[in-house]
């Protein structure tokens, strides 16, 4: 009997071969792993060019839900947006998979993006051109059209991963009740008329410093896009936002976030009225998420130990009761 895996390492130089092979690149080809977690990246380069190579985590993103993420990106890059531009293999596709011992992993190709990911001292300054960036994709985003829209139901996906919940915080727990509590404050908010009636376009998914690159002059351009959709634009900025205060960065970064981000495509009085439910949203999903993939993939930096995510629900929680 094969034991299972539930996340396998492809092998570097078996997957440099398969790359050349479907995208037809000149010359000797070098895959080198570079990191691992949700997706594993490879750095793949040829002598004269460098490219991204992401591998999904099997049965993570159905086909159509990475054509989306690939139409999306060329679109925001035909804009004149710093995001990674999706490169088709030889027969014209954006995505190819390979069957690994846990089943098919997903895999698309990107232009190689030089830089650093903004670290949790990010200053003002900084978080104010993230904001900005962030209100160009979507203004740029507004006008993307696809025939297959990817569309995100929020409570659902925290369900979903019931099970895995059902197993980090024991039934009867403070932990617990506080996880039942928010998800049904945050059931009733998404099925009333006041949050279907906010403005919902194409979103990143995961807008935060970790996804943001920085080169040598302070430019930054937006990676990982696997979570985008159609979805509640306001989303985005609580993302930015919940991990801001996960690492416990100053109140004034967060300021400078939102203020640069409504100079470029302001938010309603009815947006603004969403955010303590939305925050909610964000602390359910990823404590969801958590425990779901702590043992598929292991810690990953600043997710080691749940009780902070915790702490943020509880804090969310009381805002919202005393609004």
């Amino acid at each position: 009997m094969t034991f299972p895996v539930s996340h396998s390492t492809l092998d570097a130089t078996a997957l440099a071969a398969e790359v050349q092979r479907r995208y037809g690149i000149a010359g000797p080809l070098r895959c080198r792993l570079v990191a691992r977690g949700s997706n594993d990246i490879y750095l793949t380069e040829n002598g004269t060019g460098q490219y991204a190579l992401r591998v999904s985590r099997a049965q993570h993103r159905s086909g159509t839900e990475i054509q989306f993420e690939t139409q999306l990106l060329s679109h925001l890059a035909q804009l004149g947006l710093p995001v990674p531009t999706p490169i088709a293999l030889r027969d014209g596709s954006q995505s190819f998979s390979v069957l690994a011992p846990e089943g098919e992993r997903p895999i698309v190709m990107m232009s190689w993006i030089a830089g650093q990911p903004l670290n949790h001292q990010m200053s003002a300054i900084e978080a104010g051109k993230a904001g900005e960036l962030l209100g160009q994709i979507h203004a740029a985003a507004s006008s993307f059209q696809t025939p297959q829209p990817k569309l995100i139901d929020t409570v659902a996906r925290i369900k979903r991963q019931q099970q895995h919940v059902d197993r980090l915080l024991h039934a009867g727990s403070i932990e617990r009740a506080s996880f039942d509590q928010g998800l049904q404050a945050v059931d009733a908010a998404f099925q009333s008329r006041a949050m279907r009636g906010l403005r919902h376009g194409a979103i990143h998914g995961d807008f935060q410093h970790a996804n943001l690159l920085q080169n040598f002059d302070g430019a930054l351009t937006a990676i990982d896009f696997d979570d985008c959709g159609t979805d509640i634009i306001a989303k985005d900025l609580i993302t930015f936002e919940w991990r801001a205060r996960l690492d416990a960065l100053d109140a004034g970064v967060i300021d400078a976030f939102r203020q640069a981000y409504e100079r470029v495509f302001p938010l309603s009085p009815q947006e603004h009225a969403a955010l303590p439910v939305l925050r909610i949203a964000r602390d359910l999903y990823l404590l969801a998420s958590y425990a779901a993939y702590i043992d598929r993939i292991g810690p990953v930096d600043g997710f080691e130990r749940p009780e902070r995510l915790l702490a943020l629900l509880v804090e969310d929680l009381k805002q919202l009761s005393d609004t």
